[in-house]
């Protein structure tokens, strides 16, 4: 089924366009037919099974290409994060053991600079603009065969690896296998149901795993059209939202829907085709649920998951939300609460979330200790804590590694944002814990303004957080930030303003 993602669609209407960028269309079988030559042209370069191409390219047809022809000739794509400096792509290129790496021309000089292409066989570049010594994207498509030769493959063959974002280590490279690739399709599909009439508007980097497993895959399998945009730019978002086709499905995190629903034009979108719009990465506030229900007429639908287990929870689509639940164990998960001492933890005690899924990794690559300190007995630490309800809803509560201890108590910080946010004049909150000249943690917040509304002094907030929380919760400082900074994909960086305020360096 991978190597053959569009069949579905190639059997019953391959004219039908499931591709557009900036104004340009391809039909199923346009997109099938340049993957194909794609994939022959890396064979004639010396690309065998199971060997790592490597890509570094923002959203663009080519990134699609070169996942469709390694899905095609059982290549191993390593989709690297087009936003990582040159050094973190060195690493990963390193680490991967890849000897193949297509790469946008703009990305070409800072590599070259840091001599991360030295050691690479085959560099192929995408919209190159001059005479260079490496080949080009469209030089291979045009000199290759249209046919491609039936390939055998296992379904424990590797087919991704994906790097984590590597803020607080070096990055990890997470090894999917063929029918875990597979399985995150059709269980997505199963509980998810897209179909040819949908499309999908993917503005978050397809590089990664919530835009490709949960938008890009199931919608091209299902025979729907992707509608792509290189990167999130809230002007150009609004743009596409007003262009036709209409669309059906969005997937941003909550700092991206934040900025969408604050810009000017957003009531002069057309949203009476939009059935779904996903949110997660990142916590999602109940005004962010209250304004986009009110502007749209569409529920968020909040899920979670990771490069390691894929979307293991989610809110029902289309039946029963709970706002600010991560939802339900998504179809084929296995979802537990554990204890320190590893025993199940009862409904509303919060513990550990432990993952198994046919969707998960394989392993690190590489890295046999940490792949066996996270995965055991075919269940994964996801280092997430959560709680479920008395209704089986999984309420997400942080990660394990962002608890503060503050005077002997354990304080989660996003019980704290919680209360933050609820407050009219806060937009973002970022609670973090900062060890003072004491050598005590305290509890420390960084907040930005709502839209629209005049900022409360910290004082005030400080008095509205008493009010609602113990006292060794409430936040000994809180500062006003213009914008909060952030990782990966767009989550909030957590580390950078902890740091930030120890070592009293803005620029961090």
């Amino acid at each position: 089924m991978l190597h053959q993602l569009l069949a579905p669609t190639l059997a019953n209407d391959p004219s039908r366009i499931v591709l557009e960028f900036h104004g340009n269309r391809w039909s199923a079988q346009e997109l099938d037919d340049d993957s194909t030559r794609l994939a022959n042209g890396l064979q004639k370069l010396g690309v065998g099974q199971i060997d790592r191409v490597a890509v570094l390219l923002p959203n663009c047809p080519e990134t699609i290409h070169a996942y469709l022809a390694c899905f095609k000739a059982n290549f191993v794509i390593v989709p690297l994060d087009y936003r990582h400096h040159a050094a973190q792509i060195r690493y990963a290129l390193n680490h991967s053991g890849a000897e193949t790496l297509i790469v946008h021309h703009d990305r070409i000089e800072d590599l070259a600079e840091e001599g991360v292409l030295a050691g690479i066989q085959n560099v192929v570049t995408v919209k190159s603009t001059a005479d260079h010594e490496y080949l080009t994207f469209d030089k291979i498509l045009e000199g290759a065969s249209g046919t491609f030769a039936e390939q055998s493959f296992e379904p424990d063959d590797l087919s991704v690896m994906i790097y984590t974002s590597g803020t607080t280590a070096r990055p990890k490279g997470v090894t999917l296998t063929r029918s875990a690739m597979i399985a995150g399709i059709k269980k997505y599909l199963a509980h998810v149901a897209i179909n040819q009439d949908d499309v999908a508007l993917i503005a978050a980097p397809i590089t990664r795993p919530m835009a490709l497993r949960c938008q890009l895959l199931p919608v091209l399998h299902a025979g729907g059209c992707v509608s792509l945009i290189e990167q999130f730019d809230v002007d150009i978002y609004v743009s596409a939202l007003q262009q036709s086709p209409r669309k059906t499905f969005l997937a941003l995190l909550p700092g991206a829907l934040s900025k969408l629903l604050s810009h000017e034009k957003i009531r002069e979108c057309d949203f009476s085709a939009l059935r779904i719009c996903l949110a997660g990465g990142d916590r999602v506030p109940n005004k962010l649920h209250e304004a986009f229900q009110e502007i749209t007429g569409v529920p968020l639908t909040e899920q979670c998951g990771s490069s390691e287990v894929g979307a293991y929870a989610l809110n029902p689509p289309f039946g029963r939300k709970k706002p600010g639940s991560i939802g339900l164990p998504m179809y084929g998960a296995q979802v537990c609460i554990v204890t320190p001492d590893g025993n199940d933890a009862p409904a509303g005690q919060i513990g550990e979330i432990v993952v198994s899924s046919p969707l998960m990794m394989e392993g690190y690559w590489n890295d046999t200790a940490l792949t066996r300190k996270t995965l055991h007995n075919g269940w994964v630490r996801t280092g997430d804590l959560g709680r479920f309800d008395q209704d089986g809803y999984l309420w997400f509560m942080g990660r394990k590694k962002d608890i503060i201890v503050c005077g002997g108590s354990n304080v989660s910080p996003m019980e704290v944002e919680s209360i933050l946010l609820s407050h009219p004049s806060v937009g973002e909150a970022c609670v973090y814990g900062v060890t003072e000249i004491d050598g005590i943690e305290q509890v420390h917040a960084c907040v930005t303004t709502q839209a629209n509304t005049e900022q409360a002094t910290e004082e005030t907030l400080i008095k509205f957080a008493n009010e609602h929380l113990a006292n060794y919760m409430v936040p000994h400082r809180i500062k006003y930030i213009d914008e909060m900074p952030r990782k990966g994909a767009g989550k909030v960086d957590r580390e950078r303003l902890r740091m930030r305020e120890e070592t009293g360096m803005e620029d961090l």
